[in-house]
């Protein structure tokens, strides 16, 4: 009997059913879709770290070594399941070319390498170790898209060349946020260019589970053993990894939640208006001895019914949606096998958001509890006529404004060369990389004195980075990133505190006063040259590099090895940048547009971002057309009878379509104009949200005000207009006699 009901229910209110299984889908659509990339995202890049079998510990080394006393280090730590010592022929950028692309402005460290001994393998498409020969070359998967790259393609270097053979999942070094790509050859091949570049090396560790890579690192440090060069640990290749897609996820979950409020209040509006149709029917059953569990029961079989519809064409949906969102992620990381975890992730998904929304359902449908039957049968309530009946209009358009401007604004800012802030970086315009070398100190101070001598710099500053340990408050040490130079030429924005003045001062980024549990004004104790040293914490500031893990000093003790120096430089306006730049690449460094390194750095996640983006674009003009047709529809249906006698009193049907468009349009201004507020408003913290997590303590929206003051207004403008106008159609068809039709 149930069943016949819903049945005949539906006949009767096809425009409600179809708007409510339509914003069941939605919701269950993207919520599922947020829960399989992020799933899929994750379980891709455990997957290729655990075939590569990633080290737990490396470090990078230029210049001369001693296998013997890595040795003899292993020996006394046990912690050591394996080790080895891999090349990597550091190369010139300008000397090589992909395809038909130089890369001399690329702002990576390319080269060369062989297939790992016992660990860190470089993968081929099908995540197999490839078998390289001579002659052939395989090329880090990240450079296909970006150089249009295919296979039997040719790659130059200097004045020889290799056949592209094929491509390869980097597990360390796939993110462009990794600032080293290598290029897989054979011994023979590597042999043969050794000459062509600076050979530096990766002393790899596979450690126990459970070893504290902090810990192991700074024992490595206090050996003594090579350190000319980063540290790199595997929960920070791991972040690397998932940052850029990580935060594309997370713009695509807060989509997902906004629309799963908007369905909540659209199936509510939905919801009331049909309680409110049957009114009297209710009341007859009240009347009839029915009780109001049996009520409830019969309107929320309906909503399961539509629940079960909007979760499977949802799924289906998204399951489809993923294929061109995860088109970069399994180029970069591949496919994890996750069948069995995919498929209860899935069900649990789409329980829990049906769930929520038939859980809002059932909490409205027990107000009917509290209407006796004959106030449902003899007390109907007047029809409300007032604006208030536009507000879910204005609510659901202000709700799909927000869903835009999110993306749009996270994109311009990411884009944006001011990004670098969040980076460590002050505002320079040129970047010089100075590393992988033997001579690293000599070569910094000769690039500084020809900046000092060359009339067309504005300002420039050298920044050298030492690794120094931390003592801790119990007793243990870790190594600290720190970067020494005058920090008042290019100065970082601080979040608390100020950039250090005097050689007594420190400043530490935001995840390493975290982690210390320190703050402006406390003191921490360094090992300088094996002293320890007393800084006071001056600031702290916002940096997303190094796993967002550093540090800002004045002062250098000479006997420190120096680790890399960079040089920030701003060029006088007359100058010409591309023809400097060239000329300071030949005294060996590396010389990139800081615009472009960023650029460089995010090119995946604003790729990414773009694509969610027109995601949520499509998503927000799908919801607002149908909101605003079916609300309107409905608001008009209400008010049948009294347009009926308008139109006996004289009224045309263009009088009363201009009056309701009107109303209508003003609710949608009025939502437009709230969305673009609270968007910028509490989208730059919802946004900083994640960024904090890696580092951004004081994250801006950059705006790109044309954009939201023009393009995204004027999309939800006309979308709403006919919308609105698709909405009041109805009111032509009504006839000035139908207001008293059973009036007799």
């Amino acid at each position: 009997m149930i069943w016949n009901l819903i049945r005949n229910d539906i006949k009767q209110n096809k425009l409600l059913s179809a708007a409510t299984i339509f914003f069941l889908f939605v919701s269950a659509m993207l919520l599922t879709l947020t829960a399989l990339l992020l799933s899929n995202l994750l379980g891709a890049i455990d997957d290729l770290m655990h075939r590569a079998e990633v080290p737990e510990y490396l470090q990078m080394h230029a210049g001369a070594i001693e296998r013997s006393e890595v040795a003899r280090f292993v020996e006394n730590h046990e912690e050591v399941l394996e080790w080895q010592i891999s090349g990597f022929l550091n190369l010139d950028n300008s000397q090589i070319t992909l395809g038909s692309c130089n890369l001399a402005d690329s702002t990576q460290d390319n080269g060369l390498c062989v297939q790992g001994e016992r660990f860190d393998y470089l993968l081929d498409m099908e995540n197999q170790l490839p078998e390289v020969f001579p002659g052939e070359v395989f090329v880090p998967i990240c450079y296909r898209t970006l150089y249009h790259l295919s296979v039997g393609d040719r790659m130059k270097i200097g004045n020889q060349s290799l056949t592209i053979a094929g491509f390869v999942r980097d597990a360390q070094m796939n993110s462009m946020m990794a600032s080293s790509k290598r290029f897989l050859v054979s011994a023979h091949d590597y042999e043969r260019f050794r000459d062509q570049g600076e050979e530096e090396y990766l002393i790899e560790f596979r450690l126990r589970d459970g070893t504290d890579k902090n810990v192991f690192g700074t024992a490595y440090a206090a050996a003594g053993l090579p350190a000319n060069g980063p540290a790199i640990t595997a929960p920070l290749i791991r972040q690397m990894s998932a940052l850029s897609d990580g935060t594309v996820i997370f713009v695509l979950f807060l989509v997902s939640i906004v629309a799963l409020l908007i369905s909540i209040l659209c199936i509510y509006f939905i919801l009331s208006l049909q309680m409110e149709r049957d009114r009297k029917e209710v009341g007859m059953l009240k009347a009839f001895g029915v009780g109001n569990v049996e009520i409830r029961r019969i309107y929320f079989a309906k909503y399961l019914l539509f629940s079960v519809c909007g979760a499977f064409s949802g799924l289906f949906v998204a399951l489809l949606l993923k294929i061109p969102l995860e088109k970069q992620l399994q180029e970069l990381y591949g496919t994890a096998d996750k069948g069995i975890e995919n498929v209860v992730l899935l069900c649990f998904v789409l329980l829990l958001t049906e769930g929520i929304i038939l859980y809002s359902i059932r909490c409205f449908l027990k107000k009917t509890d509290r209407l006796s039957a004959l106030e449902a049968l003899f007390s109907a309530q007047e029809q409300k006529t007032g604006k208030r009946r536009y507000l879910p209009i204005g609510f659901v358009v202000s709700a799909c404004t927000f869903l835009l401007v999110i993306p749009q604004n996270l994109y311009s800012t990411m884009s944006d060369p001011a990004f670098v802030t969040y980076m460590g970086i002050g505002d320079g315009k040129i970047r010089m990389d100075v590393r992988q070398m033997d001579n690293i100190e000599e070569k910094t101070e000769q690039i500084r004195l020809s900046l000092k001598a060359d009339t067309r710099v504005e300002k420039y500053a050298v920044f050298q980075t030492i690794s120094v340990p931390v003592c801790l408050s119990d007793g243990k040490t870790v190594n600290l990133s720190l970067e020494t130079g005058d920090h008042s030429v290019f100065p970082v924005e601080c979040s608390q505190g100020t950039l250090p003045k005097n050689s007594a001062e420190i400043a530490l980024s935001t995840m390493n006063a975290k982690e210390l549990g320190v703050s402006v004004g406390d003191p921490i104790k360094l090992m300088i040259a094996g002293r320890e040293t007393v800084y006071t914490v001056c600031g702290i500031y916002s940096d997303i590099t190094n796993g967002g893990k550093t540090a800002k000093a004045c002062y250098i003790d000479k006997e420190m090895p120096i680790v890399w120096s960079v040089l920030y430089v701003t060029l006088k306006e007359s100058a010409d940048k591309v023809l400097w730049m060239e000329q300071y690449r030949q005294l060996g460094a590396d010389v990139t547009d800081v615009a472009d390194y960023v650029k460089n750095t995010y090119g995946q996640t604003l790729d990414q971002l773009r694509l969610v983006s027109e995601v949520a674009f499509g998503v927000a003009v799908l919801i607002v057309s149908v909101v605003i047709v079916l609300f309107l529809r409905l608001i008009v249906e209400k008010d049948r009878n009294v347009i009926s006698l308008y139109k006996a009193l004289g009224f045309t049907s263009a009088e009363l379509k201009k009056t309701y468009f009107a109303k209508g349009l003003l609710s949608v201004i009025v939502g437009i104009g709230a969305g673009l507020f609270l968007g910028n408003l509490f989208g730059e913290n919802l946004c900083g949200m994640i960024l904090k997590s890696f580092g951004a303590d004081s994250f801006q929206f950059v705006i790109a005000w044309k954009q939201i003051l023009v393009m995204i207004p004027s999309v939800i403008l006309v979308t709403t207009i006919v919308a609105v106008w698709a909405g009041i159609a109805e009111i032509r068809r009504m006839k000035a006699c139908e207001c008293c039709m059973g009036k007799e």
